[in-house]
């Protein structure tokens, strides 16, 4: 196993390209940090690739960067709409997951459960001050 990681890795002086292959077996050993640089470096070289872009798919979901998954899946998908290269299943799983979690913590309302605590927290902070300004008001004379 050290031995596909030192394969990958840049000699003194030199920069070995990585291979698909290599990430792939990075990625089902368990070492997603390496798979991650790989599978950089294949598509520094192969920007194009769909298949490229399918398996830094698959290291972004087991990183569970559920967002940056679903745009490689996509961006994959468009390159090559079939994915012939990788098994149906697989690619199904794949499909399946990112939107389990797209649903799960939807992107585009990511932000607005703080927003709405902020703002809360002015609304009763507004209160509390207009209280305490309403409080020193000197009693109304009869």
């Amino acid at each position: 196993m050290l031995g596909l990681v030192l394969a990958w890795m840049p000699a003194a002086g030199a920069a070995p390209a990585a291979t698909l292959d290599q990430v792939e077996a990075l990625l089902s050993d368990g070492h997603l940090n390496q798979a991650d640089h790989a599978v950089a470096q294949v598509l520094a070289a192969q920007p194009d690739s769909a298949r490229a872009h399918y398996v830094d798919a698959r290291v972004l979901a087991a990183e569970g960067k559920w967002p940056l998954a679903e745009d490689e899946l996509q961006r994959a998908r468009r390159l090559d709409p079939k994915l012939d290269f990788a098994p149906a299943a697989q690619v199904q799983a794949l499909a399946h997951e990112v939107i389990q979690h797209r649903w799960k913590n939807p992107s585009g309302f990511a932000g607005y459960g703080q927003a709405a605590l902020a703002a809360l927290f002015l609304l009763v902070s507004g209160y509390l001050v207009f209280g305490m300004l309403r409080g020193r008001r000197p009693p109304p004379k009869s």
